[in-house]
């Protein structure tokens, strides 16, 4: 039963990648729209949560204190990356941020939960960071003007800050789901989007007591019906995700569910952008999602 609850995490994280491209094609791809994202989806993934939870959230002191450490980094995580794709390569960006999804929280379980390390979970872990770094490589490199010296270091700093963040977040739901006196997965994960929509809220707030004008322009444009729409079906994908997840954390090794969902949302959104976006995969790249697809098999062993 938890792997299918994984298997459809990996769904839902695939759709997000659509969602956010359908959000960022009718928005824009601005600090500030993508703060009102962040307000507009984290309370569709509190109100959906809520319900959830029986219309009640239950509050414990180490619970409050995994939501606020959870949300603080949700801010950065979204902010970062859009500076990092002004930066550089979509491709070497998310590299780092699968990497990131995958070997910390593996080396996470490995290092503190005493998980044990297979010949299945080693020889996964290898392949399928080859496979990764090979889409990055085998990727099509977008036609933009090369980069200064330090604009590459700035670009490959952040992109490591990326590598640490996406990795935490999947530390922070292994480590709530064994904390005692956790609260159950609806109540905590109402908590944490309700806390990144108040703080998203107080920067957005606060970034345009210096240029209203021009940020108003972009908000009023993020607040039409299109990008509402999108807006409401990308919180639902993200959150239900994040919660698919903590229902299979207290069950499935750290070591296990997070190279899984990593590996699986390789080939999802490869499938995703071909299907749904039209957008053409060379037969090296093709070759790499397969070879992601199978190492993912061998976290079973």
């Amino acid at each position: 039963m938890e792997y299918i609850l994984i298997l459809l995490a990996v769904a839902c994280f695939a759709a997000q990648f659509a969602f956010t491209k359908l959000y960022e094609g009718a928005a824009g791809q601005t600090a500030t729209a993508s703060l009102v994202m962040l307000v507009g989806t984290s309370l569709v993934g509190s109100l959906i949560f809520f319900c959830a939870g029986g219309f009640s959230v239950s509050f414990s002191p180490i619970s409050t204190l995994w939501a606020a450490i959870f949300a603080v980094i949700m801010i950065p995580y979204y902010m970062i990356g859009i500076k990092v794709l002004s930066l550089g390569s979509l491709a070497i960006y998310s590299m780092f941020m699968m990497l990131g999804g995958m070997l910390v929280p593996f080396f996470y379980g490995i290092l503190f939960l005493s998980e044990s390390i297979t010949v299945g979970k080693a020889a996964g872990t290898v392949l399928l960071t080859v496979f990764i770094v090979l889409q990055a490589v085998w990727q099509k490199s977008s036609d933009s003007e090369k980069k200064g010296g330090k604009t590459k270091y700035l670009f490959f700093i952040l992109c490591l800050v990326i590598f640490f963040i996406n990795g935490m977040t999947g530390v922070i739901a292994k480590a709530h789901s064994i904390s005692i006196g956790a609260v159950d997965e609806a109540s905590f994960t109402a908590t944490y989007c309700a806390m990144t929509a108040i703080l998203s809220l107080l920067i957005l707030l606060i970034s345009c007591l210096k240029s209203g004008r021009e940020k108003a322009k972009v908000i009023k444009g993020a607040l039409k019906t299109k990008p509402l729409a999108v807006m409401a079906l990308l919180g639902a994908a993200a959150y239900g995700g994040n919660f698919l997840q903590l229902l299979a954390a207290d069950k499935v090794p750290a070591s296990v569910q997070f190279p899984l969902v990593s590996g699986g949302v390789i080939v999802l959104s490869a499938l995703v952008s071909a299907l749904i976006f039209r957008e053409k995969i060379s037969k090296k790249e093709w070759i790499s999602v397969a070879g992601a697809f199978v190492s993912t098999f061998l976290f079973a062993f």
